[in-house]
């Protein structure tokens, strides 16, 4: 383009100095002035018809031409500056100064005059001036100038084409605005940054930490990773590269350096072309840290929860075992005939006693909770026996203290449901307890009702109501969260752990559903809970209910078993031998696990209740090598233990026993056991 306007020059000035010839030759020719005149509006003519032809050949180009004067004046511009600028050719000159903007670019152009004129310094290759257009929007103008100059060689005026750039110029000026902001990113970046070619040489860097590392990166330019960074590091990340070359995914990798102290880093590797690769290096030190911590205080905290079952076991062994004792002999105690005195006094111990049990098993089910522990047992079982189960439990201190227990089941709620009997029991005597706990006159209502039913299942709300002392409303938020009371000053009056309804929650959640409570200080508390339930077929209906008809009856008629009874402790040994004697049995007894074997080798037993926790060798072990004996009939092996985690349950099962029960040893339970024992040896369902 630019080739196509020096020629139009050229055509241009050789008209003008044709026209500049033919005056002084009419000069020396003596020829008069008005011929010269004549001559002069002749060249004026043919100027005017250049500047045409100059217009029309400018008209169909982006670009435009201009002159400028010594004083700067602008003498003459194409008429397709309009269409470029939008300034009317008409419009008259105006001085240079009056069309630039600020922009930096323009500095020097008041000295160009100066150089051009005076100097005759003329721009061999473009430069670029910013001026406003007709709306005062600014616009790059990339120039070419050309000076016109007189016979004498002065610089009578320049000849300017005008490039119209500024669509590129806002472009590189974005490009460059754009590059700032990337440089400054990656200056902000906390990371250590590569670049490497697909030999996995280093071809640049960027440390925001500077040289001040264990190694120099400037030193590692031109060079191969395999020879910078010993193997077997170095060919991993040798190998790294590679892969980032062969992926459109980002390649990561996690190595160490052992220096003074072992650093950790996590480099992410990108491919920018084919032939570069980026690797973004972390140093990820802290963070491991913190992982080797956290794992260390897991590993604590497992073997602190692991310690703290470990003793809550011994502890519940510890326990329970005198406790099945005291429990159990009271019970047979309370069935003698005995003074209204004496029968008080019994009836203080077993009440003693349901309390002592209680705050053991709170502690020990909010360790199970706890630890994830908790197990829900499903079986078939009569809705209205444990509302009863759990109102007799309570009622001998609501007698104590005056307060009736009333309860209400309406007339559509099942009869028999599929559920937890023993969590159910549980979170309706904790309410109880604490109904009657709470209360010091008036009375303890429980009401059942039947909040939805299917086909198969139901849903089924409880309430508790009591006249108690009432709970302030401020206290309502945390009264489930552990070893938390309404008032701290209770734990002396009215004892407890604190853990009853923490436990009640998490038990109703087992259940499917939500525990509630309303209460008014002063004027008693309302505790509602929900349970989700299957409902029982008919022939499990008529079973479970032939069952409870005949709690109290011998079984050795229906179920004739030979039993060996493994138990050390001298106490729950005639404890359970009383049990056996009421439902028809006469037993067979050993001190340890060694005895059992022997016994077990000389005569054939049916039934072999064994203590978990024996001298010489354990119910674990005893089971174990019962399995080995190669028994034709070997017996039905029921667990006995204080100890209560569903592990512990596991564990027995894993080694060989048949069931498991819990001490204190219950005379319904016991009997629950032995019948489905006998059912077993008889090869019937239980």
């Amino acid at each position: 383009m630019l080739e196509g306007h020096s020629t139009e020059l050229l055509i241009i000035a050789f008209l003008l100095l044709t026209v500049i010839v033919l005056l002084f030759r009419n000069l020396k020719k003596g020829r008069s002035m008005f011929s010269m005149a004549e001559d002069l509006a002749v060249a004026q003519d043919k100027k005017q018809a250049i500047d045409q032809t100059l217009d029309l050949l400018m008209e169909h180009s982006s670009d435009f031409v201009f002159r400028y004067d010594r004083e700067g004046n602008i003498i003459y511009v194409s008429s397709n500056v309009e269409r470029v600028l939008g300034y009317e050719k008409a419009a008259g000159s105006r001085h240079f100064t009056e069309v630039l903007t600020d922009n930096p670019i323009n500095k020097g152009l008041k000295g160009h005059l100066k150089e051009v004129f005076r100097d005759k310094n003329f721009h061999t290759v473009s430069f670029f001036v910013e001026v406003f257009d007709v709306d005062s929007k600014p616009q790059m103008l990339e120039v070419f100038e050309t000076p016109f100059t007189d016979d004498m060689g002065e610089v009578v005026y320049m000849t300017c084409i005008a490039k119209n750039v500024t669509n590129v110029y806002q472009v590189e000026l974005e490009l460059k605005e754009s590059e700032r902001q990337q440089y400054q990113i990656l200056k902000a970046l906390p990371d250590a940054l590569f670049m490497m070619d697909r030999e996995g040489r280093y071809l640049d860097y960027q440390n925001p930490a500077g040289d001040d590392l264990w190694y120099n990166p400037a030193d590692f330019i031109g060079k191969k990773v395999t020879e910078v960074i010993p193997d077997p590091l170095g060919s991993t990340l040798q190998k790294a590269v590679e892969d980032a070359f062969e992926s459109d995914e980002i390649t990561r990798i996690e190595y160490s350096f052992n220096m003074e102290g072992e650093l950790f880093y996590e480099g992410r590797l990108v491919r920018l072309s084919e032939d570069k690769v980026l690797i973004i290096s972390r140093d990820i030190t802290a963070q491991k840290k913190l992982e080797v911590g956290l794992r260390e205080a897991k590993e604590a905290a497992e073997a602190a929860t692991e310690a703290k079952s470990n003793f809550l076991a011994t502890m519940s062994h510890e326990i329970r075992t005198p406790m099945n004792g005291v429990i159990g002999m009271t019970g047979l105690l309370a069935e003698t005939e005995l003074n209204p005195e004496q029968k008080d006094y019994v009836e203080t111990i077993q009440a003693s006693g349901d309390s002592l049990l209680r705050v053991i098993n709170d502690i020990l089910d909010y360790s199970k909770i706890e630890s994830g522990k908790m197990s829900f047992e499903e079986s078939l079982f009569s809705l209205e026996k444990v509302l009863d189960d759990s109102v007799n439990l309570v009622m001998f201190e609501a007698t104590k203290k005056g307060i009736s227990i009333d309860k209400h089941i309406d007339e559509d709620v099942p009869l028999f449901i599929n559920s937890d009997r023993g969590r159910l029991r549980q979170v309706l005597l904790n309410l109880l307890s604490n109904a009657v706990k709470f209360t010091e006159t008036g009375m303890v209502k429980v009401s059942v009702y039947l909040e939805s039913k299917t086909a198969t299942g139901c849903q089924i709300g409880f309430v508790v109501k009591d006249t108690g002392i009432g709970i302030p409303k401020e206290k309502l938020s945390g009264l489930f969260k552990e070893f938390t009371q309404a008032d701290s000053s209770h734990s002396r009056k009215y004892g407890g752990t604190g853990l009853g309804l923490a436990i009640v929650k998490n038990l109703v959640k087992l259940f499917g559903g939500k525990v509630n409570v309303k209460s008014e200080v002063g004027k008693g508390s309302e505790f509602s809970f929900t349970i989700t339930a299957r409902l029982g077929v008919d022939q499990d209906l008529a079973s479970e209910g032939n069952n409870s008809r005949e709690v109290f009856k011998p079984i050795s008629e229906d179920y004739p078993m030979e039993i060996l009874l493994a138990e050390d402790n001298a106490v729950n040994r005639k404890l359970t031998s009383l049990f056996l004697e009421k439902l028809g049995y006469n037993n067979q007894y050993a001190m340890d696990g060694l005895e059992v074997i022997q016994l077990l080798k000389q005569n054939p037993y049916d039934v072999l209740l064994l203590d978990i926790s024996m001298p010489n060798m354990d119910g674990y072990e005893v089971s174990k090598v019962i399995s080995e004996l190669g028994l034709e009939n070997p017996p039905y092996i029921i667990g006995v233990s204080a100890n209560a985690f569903r592990s512990d349950i596991e564990k027995a099962m894993e080694a060989g026993m048949n069931d498991y029960i819990t001490k204190p040893v219950k005379f319904e339970e016991l009997k629950e056991k032995l019948i489905k024992a006998g059912a077993s040896r008889l090869n019937i369902e239980s």
